[in-house]
């Protein structure tokens, strides 16, 4: 079964005090920054060219979220063995790092390390065809396409899995201006690198699915080699479906935002549905309320089943054909997606 599976690598890319990103101006490793969790706000995709604005002074922070996005030694990765010719990684957290080589004319990456609720930790190794991520120096209209090659590998129910995987990355820097950000912050001299990235992988039991990412990462290069501020969606779907498995936003600010939302305003239901993959019944478990429905879709959109739901509810599956279904919750306001796999 082909799989578009999403390169959930966080392409950040460092550079010194220069319009241009090169090899000399990246960051040292043990460099980092502490980045502001903030709530969704539109991307300004068709905001492009030279002497634009980007305006997010009135975004809103989640309160107490934060991440720190740091440059680390690959040989002291607990996956090291994975990247034996990295020479740099670039951590977000504890839950992603991606590893890198560069020489005087390239970046490339040999692939990233990161943490999926349902897969636990995901290891993808470009060794049979690296990622190249940017041709240097790079430069607001400079742009590349590249493709890559390798394996991943991660637990299914607690059984190792090894898939093929191919794909494509798309990289420019498309624009350069001013971003406004909270706090009356203004950077006057900001160029933003882009990056779209699609990834083909072999997963038994999930089926065909296609998932995309845009990220956008702006830098200040006159004052930091560090972004001050990103912005990535994610979404996952079926091959041919409209109904998203799951779409999700990560905004990260370098400036703390004037207003905040509480964990409750987020509007996230956490939830689980298990066994998963799942064979005659599954049963909901979370924090949702009496209120809350199920609705589970195939992978062309089509609703398979409906229910009222409580905490410990068992719905039978069994007459299920095997494959991959998306399983939304909703409760008043809010609403959560996750998928479930039929064998």
């Amino acid at each position: 079964m082909k799989i578009k599976l999403l390169l959930t690598a966080l392409a950040i890319t460092f550079a010194g005090n220069s319009q241009s990103l090169t090899q000399s101006n990246e960051a040292i490793i043990g460099e980092s920054v502490t980045m502001y969790v903030c709530d969704s706000m539109e991307a300004y995709a068709a905001t492009q060219g030279t002497g634009v604005s980007w305006d997010y002074s009135m975004i809103v922070g989640l309160a107490g979220q934060t991440r720190v996005i740091g440059v680390d030694d690959p040989s002291a990765s607990t996956n090291a063995s994975s990247f034996p010719s990295s020479t740099f990684t670039i951590s977000a957290g504890t839950s992603l790092s991606s590893f890198y080589t560069s020489t005087a004319t390239e970046r490339m990456s040999q692939g990233f390390v990161f943490n999926e609720p349902n897969l636990g930790e995901v290891v993808a190794i470009f060794n049979i065809d690296e990622a190249k991520v940017m041709d240097y120096p790079f430069s607001n209209g400079s742009t590349l396409t590249d493709y890559f090659e390798g394996q991943l590998n991660f637990s299914l129910s607690g059984a190792p899995q090894t898939s093929a995987i191919t794909g494509t990355i798309h990289a420019s820097i498309d624009g350069q201006g001013t971003l406004m950000l909270p706090g009356s912050t203004t950077f006057t001299d900001v160029i933003r690198y882009k990056t779209i990235d699609t990834t083909y992988a072999n997963i038994f039991l999930v089926g065909d699915i296609m998932i995309l990412r845009n990220q956008y990462e702006y830098y200040d290069l006159a004052n930091t080699s560090l972004p001050v501020f990103t912005h990535s969606t994610l979404v996952a779907q079926g091959v041919g479906s409209t109904t998203p498995i799951s779409s999700q936003t990560l905004i990260l600010s370098s400036v703390e935002a004037d207003n905040f939302l509480t964990v409750n305003e987020t509007k996230n239901i956490e939830f689980e549905v298990y066994p998963n993959p799942a064979t005659a019944s599954v049963t909901f478990q979370g924090d949702f309320s009496s209120n809350a429905t199920a609705t589970i879709y195939d992978q062309n959109g089509r609703v398979v089943t409906y229910h009222a739901l409580s905490n410990g509810t068992s719905l039978d599956v069994s007459l299920l054909e095997s494959g991959i279904y998306i399983v939304q919750l909703k409760d008043t306001e809010a609403i959560s997606n996750t998928t479930l796999v039929i064998k």
